[in-house]
C-alpha cells in the first residue's frame, strides 16, 4: 500500500501541489488526469521521491519513504518519466538493461539477459535488441523504456513484495493499437500485487481501463475514486471547461466521452 498525507509542494514562492492525501492499494490500476500544468507530474514526483515535500509524507505500506534505503527502494519502485533521450550511445538491450542494475554488481547473469529479453518481447520490441536506441521513433523509444522499468520490477515466483510502478503518460507517442496493448499489460501487472500510478490524458482510455481515477486540478485533488464516479458531466466542465456528452457502448456496456 502507498499512503500520503497532507501533501504541498512550492517552488520558490508559488505553491504547485497543495494538500494531497491518498491511498492506492496493490492489485488496484489507478490513472491520473488533469490539464496541463495542474500538478500530476509533481504529485508523482513526490510519491517517488525524486522531489521532497514542502509538507506531508509518502509511505509505503508502514515505512516512511525518506526512510527506505535506496538499494531496497530500486528493487521496489520504477519510474517511466516523459523523458524519453539518453546522452549515450547503447542499444535497446543495454538500455533494459538498465532496469536490471539493481541486482547485479559488474555484468548481468543470464537471467537477467532473459530478463530482458521477455519484457522486450512482451511490448512488442524483442526484434529491435540490437538496434541503436537513438535510431527509434519516439513510440518505439516509449516501448523501450517501459520494457526498462517492467524489468526492474520482474517477479520471481517466490517474491511476494508489493512493487510500486509509476508512469508519466507512457502510452503519448503510440498508436491506437499499442495504446490498448501497453494497457492491457500494466492492468495485468496491478493485479499481481502491485501498486500502479499512470498519467494519462485520454478520458475515454481512463473509462475503459481504470479502477480508480485521481482527477487533478490547480494544484488540488478535484475528484477521485471509481471512474464513473469521478469523470462526471460536471467535474469534467469544471476541470476541462468543455462540454463533454456520454453514450453507452453497444457491446461493452461502458461509458464512452464525445465532445
Amino acid at each position: 500500500m502507498l499512503r500520503a498525507e497532507h501533501l504541498s509542494f512550492k517552488i520558490g514562492g508559488n505553491l504547485l501541489l497543495t494538500d494531497v492525501s491518498l491511498t492506492l492499494l496493490p492489485g488496484e490500476f489507478t490513472m491520473v488526469l488533469g490539464p496541463n500544468g495542474a500538478g500530476k507530474s509533481t504529485l508523482l514526483k513526490l510519491l517517488t521521491g525524486t522531489e521532497m515535500p514542502y509538507q506531508g509524507q509518502v509511505w509505503y505500506d508502514d515505512q516512511p519513504l525518506k526512510s527506505i534505503p535506496l538499494p531496497t527502494l530500486a528493487r521496489q519502485k520504477a519510474v517511466l518519466s516523459q523523458l524519453l533521450s539518453l546522452p549515450f550511445d547503447l542499444s535497446v538491450t543495454d538500455v533494459v538493461m538498465m532496469g536490471r542494475y539493481p541486482y547485479f554488481d559488474l555484468n548481468p547473469t543470464r537471467q537477467d539477459k532473459q530478463i530482458a529479453d521477455d519484457c522486450l518481447e512482451a511490448v512488442g520490441m524483442f526484434s529491435f535488441k540490437t538496434r541503436a536506441f537513438a535510431s527509434l521513433s519516439g513510440g518505439e523509444k516509449q516501448k523501450v523504456h517501459l520494457a526498462r522499468v517492467l524489468a526492474q520490477l520482474y517477479r520471481q515466483p517466490s517474491d511476494q513484495s508489493v512493487k510500486y510502478l509509476f508512469l508519466d503518460e507512457p502510452i503519448s507517442a503510440l498508436d491506437i493499437h499499442y495504446q490498448h496493448q501497453i494497457l492491457k499489460l500494466v492492468r495485468n501487472l496491478a493485479s499481481q500485487n502491485m501498486v500502479v500510478f499512470v498519467i494519462v490524458h485520454d478520458i475515454n482510455l481512463a473509462l475503459q481501463y481504470a479502477q480508480k481515477v485521481i482527477l487533478i486540478d490547480q494544484g488540488s485533488i478535484y475528484g477521485i475514486g471509481h471512474p464513473d464516479d469521478v469523470l462526471t458531466q460536471s467535474a469534467i466542465e469544471t476541470v476541462f471547461q468543455l462540454t463533454p456528452y456520454f453514450m453507452t457502448h453497444p457491446e461493452t456496456g461502458r461509458r464512452v466521452m464525445i465532445c
